[in-house]
């Protein structure tokens, strides 16, 4: 039987494996913790802060690797994710109040402050330099971006190393870099959008450095282990893409052309991660860019993969796209199957699928739901023609 690794690898080569691989980019902790019976600190994005201000970097970084691994071993995923991690000598965050911490970046100097919400489970940004200062501080963090000397501390590159040793061979690991769109903070994105029109060197100069700092973390980490690589950061929402396929053209376009051609003389797949609405745009992402393949195809916001696989099957990989804003939340386990089946049905056959959520195991996914998804994907990814 083959391995996990090899079905995933496979399904990315546009092969069709002995059945469809299952790939969650992340599960929240309250999920993880249920899944595993016990806490999961490391993946507790409130407790990872705490234990940064306490010192526990090394608890942290390796109990997460641990962790992720044993609960993607033990729900039988295909895929598992690792990416940088905290360096070794870093600023540890302030706790400003119940929940809400103060980040100083280490190489900008830049700050931003973030408030962790329990319902959602995520750590929000709500004020920033940028965001305060506006033009002339955004000015000022290009040039300091231009001014570093970008490295990658060794240290940096352990939650890959450890992960891909746990692994053992038998996940595929893939490791995640950012850099096609250098902003997703609610403070400043605003200010980024309008300055594609007033100031489009400026942004063009942190294309630049997003781009650079994002081709480097992708040698490093292939150099690593990781045997693909992940590029986030949204871009769009239901209606559309946040910027015009003209800036999509001039700005997005060739970043992400630096992620896959880089990616592809180190021999991995590069596969890119976005919500929203791209049909504006699809032609440029999905075919002229060269990335290998495509999470996690939104259905709330128009996305329909039986169309892309029939459009763009035999170009890129489709990593997706159980709903998990609704069908997964509020629907019940035999809405899950039926989903899955029909995600299955459309994006299977012939190979080129891997299933996951929409997005992620959030904090509002049931688990009862997201278990019947994997032993759905199981049982009928075998068959992915009905069954």
């Amino acid at each position: 039987m083959p391995s996990s690794r090899d079905r995933a690898l496979a399904a990315v080569n546009l092969e069709e494996p002995d059945r469809t691989p299952i790939f969650e980019l992340l599960i929240n902790a309250p999920a993880a913790s249920k899944a595993l019976w016990k806490p999961c600190p490391g993946l507790d994005k409130l407790e990872s802060a705490r234990l940064m201000i306490q010192g526990k970097r090394d608890v942290l970084v390796r109990e997460a690797a641990e962790d992720q691994v044993r609960l993607y071993e033990k729900l039988g995923l295909d895929i598992v994710r690792s990416g940088l991690c905290l360096a070794e000598k870093y600023t540890p965050p302030r706790e400003l109040g119940p929940r809400e911490f103060l980040y100083v970046d280490d190489h900008t100097g830049f700050y931003r402050k973030v408030r962790y919400s329990p319902e959602s489970d995520m750590m929000t940004e709500y004020e920033s330099t940028i965001g305060q200062g506006g033009l002339p501080a955004l000015e000022e963090y290009v040039r300091r971006l231009e001014a570093e000397q970008f490295t990658i501390d060794g240290s940096e590159l352990e939650a890959m190393e450890y992960t891909r040793h746990l692994a053992g061979g038998r996940l595929l690991v893939f490791g995640s870099a950012d850099g096609t769109f250098p902003v997703s903070h609610a403070t400043w994105l605003s200010l980024f959008l309008r300055s594609l029109y007033v100031n489009p060197s400026l942004i063009q100069r942190l294309f630049n450095e997003s781009t650079r700092r994002a081709t480097e973390t992708i040698k490093a980490l292939v150099d690593s282990g990781a045997e693909m690589v992940i590029g986030g950061a949204d871009w769009g929402y239901r209606k559309g893409p946040f910027v015009s396929p003209k800036h999509f053209r001039e700005f997005i376009l060739p970043s992400l052309k630096a992620h896959a051609e880089t990616c592809h003389k180190l021999g991995v797949p590069f596969v890119k991660h976005t919500d929203g609405n791209m049909e504006a745009v699809k032609e440029m992402f999905l075919a002229e860019s060269g990335i290998d393949g495509y999470h996690a195809i939104e259905p709330r916001a128009g996305m329909d993969i039986g169309q892309l696989k029939r459009e763009y099957g035999d170009k890129v990989c489709l990593l997706g796209n159980v709903d998990c804003a609704h069908t997964l939340v509020f629907g019940s386990v035999e809405d899950v199957v039926t989903e899955t089946k029909r995600c299955l049905q459309a994006a299977s056959p012939g190979g080129g699928h891997v299933l996951s959520s929409s997005n992620s195991i959030h904090a509002g996914v049931r688990l009862c739901n997201f278990l019947a998804m994997i032993e759905a994907g199981k049982r009928y990814g075998s068959q992915p023609t009905g069954g």
